[in-house]
């Protein structure tokens, strides 16, 4: 009888114990606005259907978030690499007028296009940019006609960069402007490629080089005006 009711407390306490834990896991991911709903892959991959103006969270193996948002009904896929990509904010706010087939797929690195982290980068202005975001993301509709946000969360690897798109046609990476908001670097985009974040490189020996240049012909200015004057 005793080890009866041993058993029966045991039982009792783990299940205490198993619905403490859960309740914890769901809180850890609850939403941050009250329209936005949470959901949660512990793998890779995960496909949804979103409906028209709804926003959607997934947050592959507790680290990488990716938010989507759409004004017309979209079939998702995501593939993250977030084991490589780690702790990232990732948001997507699209517009068009028609549902569509969405795909995006996210790495740390795209080797074959140049993106290694601590690489220096040309983009089509011909400055030097540095890859050290360690986020690239691939996004493909099935629809033309978009309009879209992309935002990514501020950090340390990417504060005073730039949202860029490699151009397949040329081959070359094409910064475009890019806004620092709420904490996040946000462009605006008519259509979808590979994108990612860039930081300008400035050649600081340069700039020593053109503002020593200046200031001695502003001197060379001045001192020819004493003379003229002294004269």
């Amino acid at each position: 009888m005793q080890k009866v009711q041993k058993l029966l407390v045991g039982i009792f306490l783990f299940s205490i114990l198993f619905s403490m834990i859960i309740g914890y896991n769901t809180q850890s991911v609850a939403a941050s606005k009250d329209d936005e709903k949470v959901n949660i892959d512990n793998g890779d991959h995960v496909q949804e259907q979103i409906k028209a103006n709804e926003r959607v969270r997934f947050r592959f193996r507790e680290k990488t978030r990716i938010t989507v948002e759409s004004k017309e009904r979209a079939n998702c896929s995501i593939d993250c690499d977030a084991k490589d990509i780690g702790d990232k904010d990732f948001e997507i706010e699209i517009e068009t007028d028609d549902p569509q087939n969405l795909t995006i797929s996210c790495k740390e690195e795209r080797h074959m296009l140049g993106l290694r982290k601590g690489n220096t980068v040309e983009v089509r202005n011909q400055i030097r940019h540095r890859y050290q975001e360690g986020f690239v993301v691939e996004i493909e509709s099935s629809e033309d006609d978009v309009e879209a946000k992309l935002r990514i969360e501020e950090n340390d690897e990417n504060r005073g960069g730039t949202w860029a798109y490699y151009d397949k046609k040329n081959e070359e990476w094409v910064a475009v402007e890019t806004t620092s908001n709420n904490g996040y670097l946000e462009c605006k985009t008519d259509h979808f490629s590979i994108w990612t974040i860039l930081v300008p490189e400035y050649d600081f020996t340069l700039l020593l080089i053109v503002g020593a240049g200046i200031g001695a012909a502003l001197l060379v200015g001045l001192a020819f005006i004493l003379i003229k004057r002294r004269k």
